[in-house]
């Protein structure tokens, strides 16, 4: 249930900060509105609290959803129609969600405030499969041009545990799909080496947080990541390692409402924030190794990695001396199986 609660606290963390308006350059959206008895007094401030949480926990779902290595273990292609590879996993990045509880200013400009960062992993479970469909051109000991169709699916599941909530809308399953490249083919002496596309996304969710009467919905969640990935392989005996390098595009897309009640000089008041068509678009590089153990066709493989730091941008709120976009350490764990 910690997982759970993780995968709703980054979530929610995240994307109830879409309230703000597009005032990053990787950032667009239309206007942050506000309404009912706060006007436009509250709106400052909530928008740019809503900004930088969204620039600081953003970058590190788009890390657990674009992962390492696209097939735990592998690296160079399968070798032909008819082989393939699947491989079950969880992805999880070492992040920080905000854990302050700062009160957000009804009048006048945004204030600075330490919304704190807490430790917590940030997990994506997928499945990803690799089907061989040309074995390439044989050259000495090796291979040269095989390629290999990439498939995957990732999993959401739904959570709802007292103010979090996330429902996936029509399926708690999204599905990938790549090429892989090879430029060697793993041999009894030749390394395996391969270049990779894989198109990810998460399930299209609706995330819901409710404290007391206050109350955020993000409606039309849309998380996609696209990963480029140079690979290397070698298997001896029942050990394996594999290594590689990388970049990430990642895009995510949203709908936010939002009901905040509050009493403003005893009198009972409530302000409705409302932005659509927001979008957010991080580029970053990433390398990984992996280790394997098992027999012929099933192996128990650990991935670690780590996720350069993207651009950063300048928050008017601090995370406990953390910045928005920096670099990440994340780890994978499945099994893979060739047939």
């Amino acid at each position: 249930m910690r997982a759970l609660r993780g995968v709703a606290a980054a979530a929610c963390a995240l994307y109830a900060s879409t309230m703000a308006a597009g005032l990053q350059a990787q950032t667009t959206a239309g206007a942050c509105t506000v309404g009912g008895g706060f006007g436009v007094l509250g709106s400052q401030d909530a928008c740019t609290k809503a900004r930088d949480i969204f620039a600081f926990v953003m970058p590190q779902v788009g890390v657990a959803l674009s992962g390492g290595n696209p097939v735990l273990g592998e690296g160079g292609t399968l070798g032909g129609w008819g082989k393939r590879a699947l491989s079950l996993r969880v992805t999880a990045v070492d992040g920080h969600v905000p854990d302050n509880a700062v009160p957000i200013a009804i009048g006048g400009s945004a204030v600075s405030s330490n919304l704190g960062a807490t430790r917590v992993p940030v997990p994506v479970p997928s499945v990803d499969a690799a089907i061989g469909v040309f074995a390439g051109v044989p050259a000495g000991l090796t291979n040269v041009g095989g390629v290999d169709v990439l498939l995957g699916a990732t999993y959401l599941p739904s959570v709802d545990e007292q103010e979090f909530s996330v429902a996936p809308q029509s399926s708690s399953f999204a599905f990938s799909y790549g090429v892989r490249l090879g430029a060697l083919q793993e041999s009894s002496v030749v390394p395996g080496v391969s270049v990779s596309y894989m198109r990810r996304k998460l399930p299209t969710t609706t995330l819901g947080y409710v404290a007391g009467n206050d109350s955020i919905t993000v409606s039309n969640l849309a998380a996609t990541s696209n990963s480029l990935r140079l690979v290397v392989s070698k298997r001896v005996a029942i050990f394996g390692l594999a290594g590689g390098v990388g970049r990430d595009q990642i895009e995510n897309t949203a709908g936010v409402s939002a009901v905040v009640n509050e009493t403003v000089l005893g009198q009972p008041a409530q302000a409705r924030v409302a932005l659509s068509g927001l979008r957010n678009a991080v580029t970053r590089n990433t390398a990984f190794v992996n280790l394997s153990l098992g027999l012929r066709m099933a192996r128990v493989v650990g991935e670690f990695g780590w996720a350069a730091a993207g651009k950063s941008d300048p928050t008017t709120n601090s995370f406990d001396g953390k910045l928005a976009n920096g670099s990440y350490r994340y780890g994978s764990l499945g099994i893979t199986v060739r047939f």
